[in-house]
């Protein structure tokens, strides 16, 4: 078994998608991460799905969790805003963490050794053809983990 056949297919986006686009894209897709690439779909970073929640909570709430127990559905609205407004190239840090990229032919060892040493929970699967990076998908730990039960 190699990563092409582990892999779970990702759509890859662009920076500048709105936090809404990118909520969408993972529940659509029912993926725990999203792979961001550059204009010439080179892979720059990683970003789970809990990460673009969090970056949609208003400030306030972000401060002070407890806030969100008192409001409730109250501040729903400001949420939905603020994903509609801000794109990832806000959230994302000034110099993203690279993805642990691997070609299709990698084995389950590789990635599991590639996840281990860069502390990653998932590996990006990329083919090139003729320089040119096609985003296969993503290997996660669980899916590892249960290829060796």
């Amino acid at each position: 078994m190699r990563a092409r056949e582990l892999a779970w297919p990702s759509t890859a986006v662009h920076p500048h998608v709105t936090l809404r686009e990118a909520a969408a894209l993972l529940v659509r897709e029912r993926s725990p991460a999203l792979v961001v690439v550059s204009e010439d779909g080179h892979p720059l970073t990683v970003v789970p799905a809990a990460d673009v929640l969090a970056a949609a909570l208003p400030d306030p709430v972000r401060e002070d969790p407890l806030l969100a127990a008192v409001a409730e559905a109250s501040l729903d609205d400001a949420v939905r805003a603020r994903a509609a407004s801000l794109r990832l190239a806000d959230v994302l840090p000034k110099r993203p963490p690279a993805p642990a990229v691997v070609s299709p032919d990698a084995s389950p060892l590789h990635m599991a050794s590639l996840m281990e040493r860069t502390g990653g929970h998932l590996v990006v699967v990329v083919d090139y053809h003729d320089d040119r990076p096609q985003l296969i998908g993503t290997v996660d730990a669980a899916t590892l983990l249960q290829y060796y039960l």
